[in-house]
Formats: structure tokens, sequence, C-alpha cells
């Protein structure tokens, strides 16, 4: 475990790693942006901001690595018709 993360409670662990469950759902598109995601929540739970901010902060955070998977699954969807038929 990384320094910012022995410092965070369990919850703000649990909810730091949510976009994770895209890997579930999406493979390895789906854990490309939960990963990214979940290093980008650690960071902002990492900072001087109140509870309030690195929550909204991290709840925007998982909802456009959630609107990226989906864009990007339209995205090959469109390039490679055939793969997704």
């Amino acid at each position: 475990m990384s320094e910012e993360e022995n410092n965070m409670k369990w919850y703000e662990q649990l909810f730091c790693g949510l976009p994770i469950a895209l890997i579930s759902i999406g493979g390895a598109v789906g854990g490309l942006c939960g990963g990214l995601a979940f290093a980008l929540n650690i960071s902002v739970f990492s900072k001087e901001l109140s509870t309030g901010k690195k929550y909204l902060f991290t709840s925007l955070i998982t909802l456009g690595a959630v609107i990226s998977y989906f864009i990007i699954l339209v995205v090959l969807a469109i390039v490679f018709p055939e793969t997704f038929a």
C-alpha cells in the first residue's frame, strides 16, 4: 500500500476503489478506466480539502470513468462492427 492509502480510513479506500468495479463489466477497457479513476481518487483524498469536496470530486471522477468507458465502447463498436455483432 502507498503512503496515501495508509493514512486513509477503510471506507475512504472503499469509496476510492469503486471505479475498479468496471473491470467486472468492462474487461481490459473497464480496468483501464477504473484503474485511472482509482489513482485519481487516491490523489484527491491525499489533498488538503474538506471532506465534502473530496467525496464530490471523487464521485465526479468515478462518473467520468463510467462515461469514458461507454464512449470508448461505442467508438470500438463503430471501428470494429464485426466484433460487436
